[in-house]
């Protein structure tokens, strides 16, 4: 926008005048997908985050196909195979260093159970998917009007979105993503039940199930259980999400009881609304409305949602429940006598959760910040006009839910795909940087830059009775 200062050739007195640059629209024709797009979807599907910058729902089933892989492969810990790339590539191996030792590592995992825990993590992958496949499969085959999936095979739809939903992708075969199902629990249902038991994390899962052994009377699973996820690490992680579900459903509900989003809905449609984008906006990125018409309050919620994600060990991103957790724990303490570990539910935290539950906090915002100065100076000249189409709030948003692998977006008027879309090249490179940085995390990242660190071993119980907490 430029000011200047002119005579008012009827008072004769110099007034200022101004001149606005306007955001400029224009229609662009493509045959296929263009590279920055196809790698930006590739990117969103390892990463499990579900944003998308060019519509999906137009994809061939060869695409979808492709998609599909990328998604199970990144559910099914990529990630870890990536991170032992990352750290080979930017620290070196050396002759110590095994396959199982840096797998080991990455896990915060002894290396005698690091084969135990992958069987179990394929195990339940699979398991939960086939029982969200025949589910809702069954429903849209025998139970709903066929115009809800707009024609589309329903065990395939029901496939695709069952494997989506529990690694916590977002992606969708419609174009208006799950909003045909906003009057229509079962299947949403189903979804949040998928995308919640991906979200708890894959050792909490496996201690759940030693602990219902014990109650029936058999052995635990190798004594996984007390390697792997700490009492207290199943404590906070069950406790963390029902009160984060509760929060992202009464607030919201709260925020935009009479507002655009809700207003046309019943009290019990308005209710199970709100609770699916509770479980969604943490690491799903599914809507089943359109998530512009909430409120400036609810949406700031759901990008607090998306900053926190669900559990280490998951299908989510984010900082993760156990580092809020710890990090509320770590300020509590401040408040008690000098030299006391910090506690959570009564027992002590290791030093060693503690401090890397710091480490990743400001590494995290220390990231963020960067990325989103440098968004900013990419998309200026957008952003400095008053069409609201692109804006900071926007941009905000959409960046959060690139770090936290939520895949969701508050869009553009008339889109279907995310804001991204309407990016320049240079800021969907961005976004698939920050995708991948909050699908790695900021732990692996540093670890793989620092070679001096390799051979360090920290204790974690440094306390006494001290229980590990697995952050990041």
């Amino acid at each position: 926008m430029n000011v200047s200062i002119v005579a008012d050739p009827a008072t004769g007195f110099s007034v200022p005048t101004r001149q606005e640059r306007h955001t400029v629209v224009r229609d662009t024709v493509y045959r296929g997908e263009t590279f920055i797009d196809a790698l930006f979807i590739s990117v969103s599907a390892l990463s499990i985050t579900g944003l998308t910058s060019t519509d999906f729902s137009q994809f061939t089933l060869a695409g979808q196909i492709i998609v599909l892989l990328l998604v199970q492969v990144g559910g099914l810990g990529v990630v870890l195979f990536s991170s032992v790339f990352l750290i080979a590539v930017l620290r070196g191996l050396s002759r110590r260093d095994s396959f199982k030792t840096i797998l080991s590592g990455i896990l915060d995992t002894p290396q005698a159970v690091v084969k135990v825990l992958m069987r179990q993590i394929i195990f339940y992958t699979l398991f939960f998917e086939g029982l969200g496949f025949v589910s809702m499969g069954a429903y849209l085959s025998w139970l709903s009007d066929p115009s809800l999936i707009h024609g589309l095979n329903p065990w395939w739809w029901s496939l695709f979105h069952s494997v989506s939903a529990f690694n916590n992708a977002g992606f969708g075969l419609l174009q208006n993503n799950l909003m045909s199902f906003a009057r229509l629990p079962f299947v949403p249902l189903v979804l949040s039940l998928l995308i919640i038991i991906g979200g708890l994390g894959f050792p909490v899962i496996i201690a759940l199930q030693a602990t219902l052994m014990r109650w029936l009377g058999r052995h635990q699973i190798h004594q996984v259980t007390d390697i792997v996820a700490s009492p207290v690490q199943v404590k906070v992680v069950l406790y963390g999400t029902v009160v984060l579900l509760v929060v992202g459903t009464l607030f919201p509900l709260w925020f935009d009881w009479s507002g655009p989003a809700l207003a046309s809905s019943t009290p019990f449609q308005k209710l199970f609304i709100s609770f699916f984008q509770s479980v969604s906006s943490r690491t799903a990125g599914f809507n089943i409305v359109d998530l512009g018409l909430f409120s400036a309050a609810s949406t700031l919620l759901y990008m607090i949602l998306m900053f926190v994600g669900a559990n280490p060990a998951s299908t989510s991103g984010g900082i993760k429940i156990p580092t809020l957790a710890v990090l509320y724990g770590y300020v509590k303490d401040w408040f008690q006598p000098p030299r006391q570990p910090v506690r959570l539910f009564g027992v002590n935290i290791s030093r060693f959760s503690v401090t890397h539950s710091i480490r990743l906090l400001f590494s995290t915002l220390l990231f963020l910040i960067i990325i989103t100065l440098l968004m900013l100076m990419s998309e200026n000249q957008y952003l400095m006009t008053p069409d609201p189409t692109i804006n900071f709030h926007k941009l905000l948003f959409e960046i959060i839910s690139a770090f936290g692998t939520a895949g969701l977006s508050l869009g553009f008027v008339g889109g279907a795909t995310s804001l991204s879309a309407l990016l320049s090249p240079l800021a969907k490179i961005l976004l698939m940087v920050t995708m991948l940085f909050g699908r790695l995390g900021a732990l692996t990242i540093l670890a793989a830059f620092f070679k001096w660190r390799a051979g360090v071993q920290i204790k974690s119980q440094d306390y006494p009775n001290a229980q590990k907490i697995q952050v990041g």
